[in-house]
Protein backbone atom coordinates (compact mmCIF):
# COMPACT_ATOMS: atom_id res chain seq x y z
CA UNK A 1 0.00 0.00 0.00
CA UNK A 2 1.26 3.87 -1.08
CA UNK A 3 0.19 6.50 1.29
CA UNK A 4 -0.23 10.36 0.73
CA UNK A 5 0.13 13.19 2.52
CA UNK A 6 -0.76 16.78 1.75
CA UNK A 7 1.29 19.69 2.79
CA UNK A 8 -0.67 22.94 2.24
CA UNK A 9 -0.26 26.48 3.85
CA UNK A 10 -4.13 26.72 4.37
CA UNK A 11 -5.98 23.77 6.16
CA UNK A 12 -9.38 24.92 3.98
CA UNK A 13 -8.16 24.10 0.84
CA UNK A 14 -6.15 20.79 2.22
CA UNK A 15 -9.49 19.46 3.23
CA UNK A 16 -10.96 20.36 -0.27
CA UNK A 17 -8.63 18.55 -2.07
CA UNK A 18 -9.27 15.38 0.60
CA UNK A 19 -12.63 15.89 -0.41
CA UNK A 20 -11.87 15.56 -4.21
CA UNK A 21 -9.30 12.83 -3.30
CA UNK A 22 -12.18 10.63 -1.52
CA UNK A 23 -14.60 11.00 -4.36
CA UNK A 24 -11.96 9.08 -6.38
CA UNK A 25 -11.56 6.71 -3.96
CA UNK A 26 -13.21 3.32 -4.14
CA UNK A 27 -11.57 1.15 -1.87
CA UNK A 28 -9.24 1.38 1.05
CA UNK A 29 -5.81 0.65 -1.10
CA UNK A 30 -4.37 3.76 0.23
CA UNK A 31 -4.85 6.00 2.91
CA UNK A 32 -4.34 10.08 2.86
CA UNK A 33 -3.30 12.32 5.55
CA UNK A 34 -3.82 16.04 5.62
CA UNK A 35 -0.79 18.42 7.24
CA UNK A 36 -2.22 22.34 6.76
CA UNK A 37 -2.13 25.64 8.36
CA UNK A 38 -1.14 26.47 11.74
CA UNK A 39 -2.54 26.42 15.60
CA UNK A 40 -2.90 30.60 15.58
CA UNK A 41 -6.49 31.60 15.29
CA UNK A 42 -5.25 35.46 13.73
CA UNK A 43 -2.34 33.88 11.49
CA UNK A 44 -3.77 30.37 10.22
CA UNK A 45 -2.10 30.40 7.23
CA UNK A 46 1.68 28.30 7.49
CA UNK A 47 3.04 25.13 7.59
CA UNK A 48 4.02 23.29 10.84
CA UNK A 49 6.83 20.29 10.27
CA UNK A 50 5.85 18.50 13.39
CA UNK A 51 2.44 18.24 11.89
CA UNK A 52 3.70 16.72 8.80
CA UNK A 53 5.79 14.41 11.10
CA UNK A 54 2.56 13.23 13.08
CA UNK A 55 0.64 13.23 9.58
CA UNK A 56 3.64 10.68 7.85
CA UNK A 57 3.60 8.92 11.21
CA UNK A 58 -0.10 8.07 10.48
CA UNK A 59 0.43 6.43 7.48
CA UNK A 60 3.61 4.56 8.60
CA UNK A 61 2.48 1.12 7.53
CA UNK A 62 2.02 1.78 4.15
CA UNK A 63 4.72 -0.08 1.85
CA UNK A 64 5.72 3.65 0.99
CA UNK A 65 4.62 7.13 1.03
CA UNK A 66 3.94 10.06 -1.21
CA UNK A 67 4.18 14.05 0.32
CA UNK A 68 2.76 16.59 -2.32
CA UNK A 69 2.69 20.17 -1.04
CA UNK A 70 1.37 23.71 -2.42
CA UNK A 71 3.96 26.41 -1.97
CA UNK A 72 8.27 26.52 -1.33
CA UNK A 73 7.64 27.11 2.51
CA UNK A 74 5.57 23.57 2.45
CA UNK A 75 8.50 21.86 1.31
CA UNK A 76 11.02 23.22 3.65
CA UNK A 77 8.57 21.71 6.62
CA UNK A 78 8.39 18.37 4.92
CA UNK A 79 12.05 18.14 4.51
CA UNK A 80 12.44 19.07 8.14
CA UNK A 81 9.74 16.64 8.81
CA UNK A 82 11.86 13.55 7.36
CA UNK A 83 14.63 14.92 9.28
CA UNK A 84 12.93 14.28 12.49
CA UNK A 85 11.62 11.03 11.50
CA UNK A 86 12.26 7.27 12.70
CA UNK A 87 15.13 6.48 10.06
CA UNK A 88 13.63 3.50 8.45
CA UNK A 89 10.23 5.33 8.27
CA UNK A 90 12.39 8.55 6.24
CA UNK A 91 13.69 5.74 4.18
CA UNK A 92 10.04 4.96 3.04
CA UNK A 93 9.14 8.98 1.87
CA UNK A 94 9.41 10.59 -1.38
CA UNK A 95 8.31 13.79 -2.33
CA UNK A 96 6.86 14.94 -4.85
CA UNK A 97 6.68 18.21 -7.13
CA UNK A 98 3.39 17.43 -8.34
CA UNK A 99 0.80 20.14 -8.39
CA UNK A 100 -1.26 19.57 -5.14
CA UNK A 101 -4.82 19.37 -6.51
CA UNK A 102 -4.08 17.41 -9.92
CA UNK A 103 -1.33 15.63 -8.23
CA UNK A 104 -3.01 14.21 -5.29
CA UNK A 105 -6.32 13.13 -7.30
CA UNK A 106 -3.78 10.86 -9.84
CA UNK A 107 -1.88 9.59 -6.66
CA UNK A 108 -4.71 8.85 -5.12
CA UNK A 109 -6.16 6.62 -7.89
CA UNK A 110 -2.76 4.49 -9.00
CA UNK A 111 -2.64 4.01 -5.05
CA UNK A 112 -5.50 2.77 -4.49
CA UNK A 113 -5.99 0.77 -7.75
CA UNK A 114 -2.32 -0.69 -6.00
CA UNK A 115 0.22 0.66 -7.73
CA UNK A 116 3.72 0.99 -6.82
CA UNK A 117 5.54 3.99 -5.27
CA UNK A 118 7.50 4.70 -8.65
CA UNK A 119 4.26 4.10 -10.43
CA UNK A 120 2.20 6.89 -8.08
CA UNK A 121 4.99 9.20 -8.68
CA UNK A 122 4.74 9.03 -12.36
CA UNK A 123 0.99 9.28 -12.08
CA UNK A 124 1.25 12.70 -9.76
CA UNK A 125 3.99 14.27 -11.92
CA UNK A 126 2.07 13.41 -15.10
CA UNK A 127 -1.09 15.23 -13.79
CA UNK A 128 -0.71 18.28 -15.72
CA UNK A 129 -0.52 16.80 -19.19
CA UNK A 130 -4.36 16.28 -20.23
CA UNK A 131 -4.99 20.17 -18.73
CA UNK A 132 -1.73 21.35 -20.65
CA UNK A 133 -2.65 19.19 -24.35
CA UNK A 134 -6.33 20.53 -23.91
CA UNK A 135 -5.09 24.58 -23.89
CA UNK A 136 -2.39 23.48 -26.80
CA UNK A 137 0.31 24.77 -24.78
CA UNK A 138 3.91 23.91 -27.18
CA UNK A 139 5.79 21.61 -24.18
CA UNK A 140 2.20 19.88 -23.53
CA UNK A 141 3.41 16.09 -24.11
CA UNK A 142 1.20 14.26 -26.45
CA UNK A 143 -0.49 10.69 -25.51
CA UNK A 144 2.23 8.36 -24.68
CA UNK A 145 2.06 5.82 -27.36
CA UNK A 146 0.97 2.69 -25.79
CA UNK A 147 1.05 -0.51 -28.29
CA UNK A 148 -2.26 -2.86 -29.35
CA UNK A 149 -2.11 -6.29 -27.53
CA UNK A 150 -1.36 -8.98 -29.78
CA UNK A 151 -3.38 -9.68 -32.69
CA UNK A 152 -5.99 -12.66 -30.72
CA UNK A 153 -6.66 -9.81 -28.11
CA UNK A 154 -10.53 -9.48 -27.68
CA UNK A 155 -11.83 -6.43 -26.97
CA UNK A 156 -15.75 -4.78 -26.46
CA UNK A 157 -17.07 -1.17 -27.87
CA UNK A 158 -18.89 1.46 -25.55
CA UNK A 159 -20.70 4.93 -26.58
CA UNK A 160 -20.36 7.03 -24.02
CA UNK A 161 -23.06 8.51 -22.64
CA UNK A 162 -21.91 10.20 -19.86
CA UNK A 163 -22.88 14.29 -20.40
CA UNK A 164 -19.28 15.76 -20.06
CA UNK A 165 -17.71 12.12 -21.09
CA UNK A 166 -14.82 10.71 -18.96
CA UNK A 167 -14.03 13.20 -16.77
CA UNK A 168 -11.59 12.93 -13.88
CA UNK A 169 -14.36 10.99 -11.26
CA UNK A 170 -15.63 8.39 -13.80
CA UNK A 171 -12.29 7.80 -15.72
CA UNK A 172 -10.83 6.57 -11.38
CA UNK A 173 -13.80 4.36 -11.82
CA UNK A 174 -12.65 2.99 -14.99
CA UNK A 175 -8.76 2.65 -13.91
CA UNK A 176 -9.99 1.50 -10.45
CA UNK A 177 -12.04 -1.15 -11.82
CA UNK A 178 -9.71 -2.48 -14.22
CA UNK A 179 -6.22 -2.39 -11.85
CA UNK A 180 -6.62 -5.84 -10.45
CA UNK A 181 -6.78 -8.37 -13.59
CA UNK A 182 -3.70 -10.04 -15.45
CA UNK A 183 -4.48 -8.71 -18.78
CA UNK A 184 -3.04 -6.65 -20.94
CA UNK A 185 -4.79 -3.30 -21.64
CA UNK A 186 -5.26 -0.79 -24.03
CA UNK A 187 -8.44 1.58 -24.54
CA UNK A 188 -8.98 3.01 -28.17
CA UNK A 189 -10.82 6.30 -29.63
CA UNK A 190 -10.48 6.90 -32.83
CA UNK A 191 -6.97 5.19 -33.04
CA UNK A 192 -5.77 7.20 -30.38
CA UNK A 193 -5.01 4.85 -27.65
CA UNK A 194 -4.10 4.77 -23.96
CA UNK A 195 -3.33 2.84 -20.64
CA UNK A 196 -6.98 2.64 -19.27
CA UNK A 197 -5.49 1.95 -15.46
CA UNK A 198 -3.71 5.44 -15.54
CA UNK A 199 -5.70 8.34 -14.31
CA UNK A 200 -3.21 10.67 -16.91
CA UNK A 201 -3.76 9.09 -19.80
CA UNK A 202 -7.16 8.37 -19.84
CA UNK A 203 -7.29 12.39 -19.30
CA UNK A 204 -5.09 12.50 -22.45
CA UNK A 205 -7.30 10.50 -24.65
CA UNK A 206 -10.20 13.50 -23.55
CA UNK A 207 -13.17 10.52 -24.27
CA UNK A 208 -15.95 12.96 -24.76
CA UNK A 209 -19.75 12.55 -24.56
CA UNK A 210 -21.34 10.68 -27.81
CA UNK A 211 -17.37 9.21 -28.38
CA UNK A 212 -17.01 5.52 -28.80
CA UNK A 213 -14.16 3.51 -27.25
CA UNK A 214 -12.76 0.10 -27.18
CA UNK A 215 -11.30 -1.64 -24.59
CA UNK A 216 -8.98 -4.48 -26.05
CA UNK A 217 -7.44 -7.36 -23.88
CA UNK A 218 -5.00 -9.95 -23.95
CA UNK A 219 -3.83 -12.52 -21.24
CA UNK A 220 -4.88 -14.37 -18.80
CA UNK A 221 -8.27 -12.55 -17.43
CA UNK A 222 -8.72 -10.67 -20.12
CA UNK A 223 -12.39 -11.54 -20.43
CA UNK A 224 -12.77 -10.59 -16.82
CA UNK A 225 -11.34 -7.39 -17.65
CA UNK A 226 -13.91 -7.25 -20.38
CA UNK A 227 -16.96 -8.10 -18.47
CA UNK A 228 -15.90 -5.90 -15.73
CA UNK A 229 -15.48 -3.11 -18.29
CA UNK A 230 -19.15 -3.30 -20.06
CA UNK A 231 -20.96 -3.89 -16.66
CA UNK A 232 -19.35 -0.66 -15.60
CA UNK A 233 -20.07 1.06 -18.67
CA UNK A 234 -23.76 -0.26 -18.73
CA UNK A 235 -23.86 2.04 -15.41
CA UNK A 236 -22.32 4.67 -17.14
CA UNK A 237 -19.17 4.80 -14.79
CA UNK A 238 -20.84 5.24 -11.72
CA UNK A 239 -22.54 8.84 -13.13
CA UNK A 240 -26.05 9.50 -13.82
CA UNK A 241 -27.61 9.58 -16.77
CA UNK A 242 -31.11 11.47 -17.06
CA UNK A 243 -33.54 8.51 -18.56
CA UNK A 244 -36.86 9.66 -17.65
CA UNK A 245 -38.93 6.54 -17.56
CA UNK A 246 -37.21 5.27 -14.89
CA UNK A 247 -38.54 6.00 -11.30
CA UNK A 248 -36.85 7.09 -8.28
CA UNK A 249 -36.94 7.32 -4.86
CA UNK A 250 -36.01 10.47 -2.72
CA UNK A 251 -34.37 10.88 0.47
CA UNK A 252 -31.67 13.53 2.82
CA UNK A 253 -28.36 12.68 1.19
CA UNK A 254 -25.33 12.65 4.26
CA UNK A 255 -22.48 11.75 1.64
CA UNK A 256 -22.22 13.03 -1.79
CA UNK A 257 -21.45 10.98 -4.48
CA UNK A 258 -22.66 8.90 -7.63
CA UNK A 259 -22.46 5.44 -7.39
CA UNK A 260 -24.47 2.23 -9.35
CA UNK A 261 -25.23 -1.14 -8.74
CA UNK A 262 -27.92 -4.22 -7.93
CA UNK A 263 -29.55 -2.97 -4.65
CA UNK A 264 -29.16 -5.57 -1.55
CA UNK A 265 -32.13 -4.97 0.89
CA UNK A 266 -31.44 -6.07 4.49
CA UNK A 267 -33.31 -5.59 8.05
CA UNK A 268 -31.76 -4.68 10.75
CA UNK A 269 -31.92 -6.91 13.45
CA UNK A 270 -32.46 -6.68 17.51
CA UNK A 271 -33.37 -9.95 19.77
CA UNK A 272 -36.99 -10.23 20.47
CA UNK A 273 -37.54 -11.13 24.43
CA UNK A 274 -40.37 -12.25 26.18
CA UNK A 275 -41.65 -11.34 29.60
CA UNK A 276 -40.63 -13.76 32.14
CA UNK A 277 -41.13 -13.67 36.23
CA UNK A 278 -38.24 -14.81 38.37
CA UNK A 279 -38.61 -16.60 41.93
CA UNK A 280 -36.74 -14.59 44.50
CA UNK A 281 -33.64 -17.67 44.23
CA UNK A 282 -33.07 -16.84 40.59
CA UNK A 283 -32.23 -13.06 41.52
CA UNK A 284 -28.67 -13.54 41.94
CA UNK A 285 -28.56 -16.25 38.96
CA UNK A 286 -29.85 -12.99 36.92
CA UNK A 287 -27.95 -10.42 37.99
CA UNK A 288 -24.88 -12.40 37.40
CA UNK A 289 -25.98 -13.18 33.73
CA UNK A 290 -26.61 -9.40 32.94
CA UNK A 291 -22.81 -8.55 34.61
CA UNK A 292 -21.17 -11.62 32.23
CA UNK A 293 -23.18 -10.16 29.23
CA UNK A 294 -22.25 -6.84 29.55
CA UNK A 295 -18.63 -7.62 29.97
CA UNK A 296 -18.89 -9.84 26.88
CA UNK A 297 -19.89 -6.30 25.51
CA UNK A 298 -17.35 -4.45 26.92
CA UNK A 299 -15.15 -6.55 25.02
CA UNK A 300 -17.13 -6.37 21.79
CA UNK A 301 -17.09 -2.75 21.94
CA UNK A 302 -12.97 -2.61 22.55
CA UNK A 303 -13.34 -4.56 19.39
CA UNK A 304 -14.66 -2.04 17.04
CA UNK A 305 -12.32 0.31 18.56
CA UNK A 306 -9.50 -1.18 17.60
CA UNK A 307 -11.03 -2.04 13.70
CA UNK A 308 -12.24 1.49 13.59
CA UNK A 309 -9.10 2.89 14.82
CA UNK A 310 -7.43 0.96 12.44
CA UNK A 311 -9.76 1.37 9.41
CA UNK A 312 -10.36 4.98 9.86
CA UNK A 313 -8.84 6.47 12.47
CA UNK A 314 -8.43 7.11 15.63
CA UNK A 315 -11.40 10.34 16.22
CA UNK A 316 -14.42 7.82 14.85
CA UNK A 317 -12.67 4.67 17.05
CA UNK A 318 -13.35 7.15 20.00
CA UNK A 319 -17.20 6.29 19.82
CA UNK A 320 -16.76 3.21 20.57
CA UNK A 321 -14.92 4.14 23.65
CA UNK A 322 -17.65 6.86 24.55
CA UNK A 323 -19.91 3.53 24.51
CA UNK A 324 -17.52 1.68 26.78
CA UNK A 325 -17.95 4.42 29.19
CA UNK A 326 -22.19 4.46 29.29
CA UNK A 327 -21.97 0.63 29.55
CA UNK A 328 -19.26 0.77 32.41
CA UNK A 329 -21.38 2.92 34.33
CA UNK A 330 -21.46 1.63 37.94
CA UNK A 331 -24.61 3.49 38.87
CA UNK A 332 -26.25 2.35 35.32
CA UNK A 333 -25.42 -1.23 36.10
CA UNK A 334 -26.70 -1.30 39.87
CA UNK A 335 -29.70 0.47 38.50
CA UNK A 336 -30.71 -2.61 36.58
CA UNK A 337 -29.51 -5.04 38.95
CA UNK A 338 -31.70 -3.53 41.30
CA UNK A 339 -34.75 -3.71 38.82
CA UNK A 340 -34.09 -7.28 39.01
CA UNK A 341 -34.50 -8.17 42.31
CA UNK A 342 -37.51 -5.27 42.75
CA UNK A 343 -39.46 -6.60 40.24
CA UNK A 344 -38.39 -10.37 40.17
CA UNK A 345 -37.73 -10.32 36.17
CA UNK A 346 -35.53 -11.58 33.84
CA UNK A 347 -32.24 -10.02 32.72
CA UNK A 348 -32.95 -9.08 29.81
CA UNK A 349 -35.78 -7.49 30.50
CA UNK A 350 -34.23 -5.42 33.09
CA UNK A 351 -31.78 -3.90 30.86
CA UNK A 352 -33.91 -3.08 28.43
CA UNK A 353 -35.91 -1.25 30.46
CA UNK A 354 -33.25 0.81 31.84
CA UNK A 355 -31.57 1.33 28.24
CA UNK A 356 -35.20 2.06 26.72
CA UNK A 357 -35.26 4.67 29.53
CA UNK A 358 -31.74 6.49 28.74
CA UNK A 359 -32.65 6.37 24.95
CA UNK A 360 -35.25 8.40 25.75
CA UNK A 361 -33.94 10.90 27.66
CA UNK A 362 -31.77 11.23 24.56
CA UNK A 363 -34.90 11.56 22.26
CA UNK A 364 -36.21 14.57 24.56
CA UNK A 365 -33.18 16.75 24.09
CA UNK A 366 -33.45 19.83 22.09
CA UNK A 367 -29.87 19.63 21.07
CA UNK A 368 -29.93 17.48 17.50
CA UNK A 369 -26.58 16.42 17.53
CA UNK A 370 -27.56 14.86 21.02
CA UNK A 371 -30.69 13.49 20.48
CA UNK A 372 -29.41 11.16 17.73
CA UNK A 373 -27.40 9.29 20.29
CA UNK A 374 -30.15 7.34 21.22
CA UNK A 375 -29.33 5.18 18.29
CA UNK A 376 -25.70 4.24 20.14
CA UNK A 377 -27.90 3.59 23.34
CA UNK A 378 -30.06 0.67 21.37
CA UNK A 379 -27.00 -0.58 19.80
CA UNK A 380 -25.54 -1.29 22.82
CA UNK A 381 -29.06 -2.29 24.07
CA UNK A 382 -29.01 -5.11 21.38
CA UNK A 383 -25.72 -6.07 21.43
CA UNK A 384 -25.78 -6.98 25.46
CA UNK A 385 -29.16 -9.12 24.77
CA UNK A 386 -27.69 -11.16 22.03
CA UNK A 387 -24.92 -11.92 24.61
CA UNK A 388 -27.94 -12.54 27.39
CA UNK A 389 -29.50 -14.86 24.75
CA UNK A 390 -26.75 -16.53 23.09
CA UNK A 391 -27.55 -15.09 19.90
CA UNK A 392 -24.68 -13.76 17.73
CA UNK A 393 -25.46 -10.46 16.07
CA UNK A 394 -25.81 -11.57 11.99
CA UNK A 395 -22.87 -9.42 10.11
CA UNK A 396 -24.41 -7.33 7.04
CA UNK A 397 -22.64 -9.67 4.13
CA UNK A 398 -22.81 -9.00 0.75
CA UNK A 399 -21.31 -11.24 -1.73
CA UNK A 400 -21.27 -8.71 -4.90
CA UNK A 401 -20.61 -4.83 -5.18
CA UNK A 402 -24.19 -3.71 -4.57
CA UNK A 403 -26.01 -0.94 -2.97
CA UNK A 404 -27.20 -1.88 0.60
CA UNK A 405 -30.83 -0.83 1.48
CA UNK A 406 -32.62 -1.08 5.09
CA UNK A 407 -34.73 0.30 7.09
CA UNK A 408 -32.07 1.35 10.15
CA UNK A 409 -28.18 0.64 10.61
CA UNK A 410 -26.73 0.86 13.63
CA UNK A 411 -23.07 2.12 13.87
CA UNK A 412 -21.46 -1.04 15.22
CA UNK A 413 -22.71 -2.54 11.99
CA UNK A 414 -21.19 0.47 9.52
CA UNK A 415 -17.22 -0.47 10.75
CA UNK A 416 -18.21 -3.75 9.89
CA UNK A 417 -19.08 -3.44 6.42
CA UNK A 418 -16.98 -4.71 3.43
CA UNK A 419 -16.36 -1.17 1.68
CA UNK A 420 -15.19 -3.20 -1.17
CA UNK A 421 -18.89 -4.19 -1.28
CA UNK A 422 -20.56 -1.53 -0.16
CA UNK A 423 -21.60 0.64 -3.06
CA UNK A 424 -23.96 3.28 -1.10
CA UNK A 425 -26.45 3.32 1.68
CA UNK A 426 -30.20 3.93 1.59
CA UNK A 427 -32.35 3.94 5.20
CA UNK A 428 -36.16 4.49 5.37
CA UNK A 429 -34.87 5.87 8.69
CA UNK A 430 -32.01 7.00 10.37
CA UNK A 431 -30.61 11.05 11.36
CA UNK A 432 -27.40 12.45 9.69
CA UNK A 433 -26.15 13.31 12.73
CA UNK A 434 -25.74 9.65 14.06
CA UNK A 435 -22.84 8.04 14.43
CA UNK A 436 -23.66 5.49 11.79
CA UNK A 437 -24.00 8.41 9.43
CA UNK A 438 -20.95 10.20 10.69
CA UNK A 439 -18.66 6.81 10.14
CA UNK A 440 -20.02 5.95 6.68
CA UNK A 441 -19.05 9.09 5.35
CA UNK A 442 -15.38 8.74 7.39
CA UNK A 443 -15.62 5.27 4.74
CA UNK A 444 -16.36 7.12 1.88
CA UNK A 445 -19.76 5.48 1.50
CA UNK A 446 -22.45 7.64 -0.32
CA UNK A 447 -25.39 7.23 2.34
CA UNK A 448 -28.86 8.94 1.97
CA UNK A 449 -31.51 8.74 4.81
CA UNK A 450 -35.30 9.65 5.61
CA UNK A 451 -35.93 7.55 2.16
CA UNK A 452 -39.05 6.29 3.69
CA UNK A 453 -40.07 3.72 0.92
CA UNK A 454 -36.90 2.24 -0.03
CA UNK A 455 -37.40 -0.99 1.40
CA UNK A 456 -41.28 -1.60 -0.51
CA UNK A 457 -40.14 -0.45 -3.31
CA UNK A 458 -36.95 -2.30 -4.18
CA UNK A 459 -35.92 -5.70 -4.74
CA UNK A 460 -32.74 -7.19 -4.42
CA UNK A 461 -30.65 -7.32 -7.24
CA UNK A 462 -33.00 -4.66 -9.17
CA UNK A 463 -29.89 -1.93 -10.88
CA UNK A 464 -30.54 1.16 -9.38
CA UNK A 465 -28.19 4.72 -9.70
CA UNK A 466 -27.56 6.50 -6.63
CA UNK A 467 -27.16 9.87 -6.72
CA UNK A 468 -26.04 10.88 -2.85
CA UNK A 469 -25.35 14.64 -3.71
CA UNK A 470 -29.24 15.20 -4.48
CA UNK A 471 -30.54 12.53 -2.28
CA UNK A 472 -32.03 10.13 -5.18
CA UNK A 473 -32.12 6.60 -5.86
CA UNK A 474 -33.23 5.81 -9.80
CA UNK A 475 -34.29 2.52 -10.26
CA UNK A 476 -34.80 0.13 -13.44
CA UNK A 477 -37.23 -1.59 -14.26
Amino acid sequence: MINIVVVSHSAQLARGVEELALQMMRGDGCKLALAAGVDDAEHPIGTDAIKVMEAIESVAEGAGIVVLMDLGSALLSAETAIDLLDPALAAKVRLCSAPLVEGTLAAVVAANAGAGLEQVLAEAQGALQAKQAQLGEGTAPVVKKVELPLTQGKSVSWTVQNPHGLHARPAARLAEALAPFDAELVLEKQGQCANPRSLNQLALLQVRHGDTIRLIADGAQANQALTAFSALAEQHFGETVSEQSLPSLHGIPVAESVTSGPVWQAYSFCPAITERQIGADDVLNEQQRLREALQQTLSDLNRLAERTGSLIGKPQAAIFGAHSMLLDDPDLQQAAYTRIARQQCSAEQAWQQEMEAIAEEYRALDDEYMRARELDVRDMLRRTLSHLQQQPLPLITLTTPSILVMDELMPSDVVMLDRRLVLGICLSGGNALSHSAILAKAMGIPMVIGMHDCMSKTRNGQKAMLDAARGVLQLSH
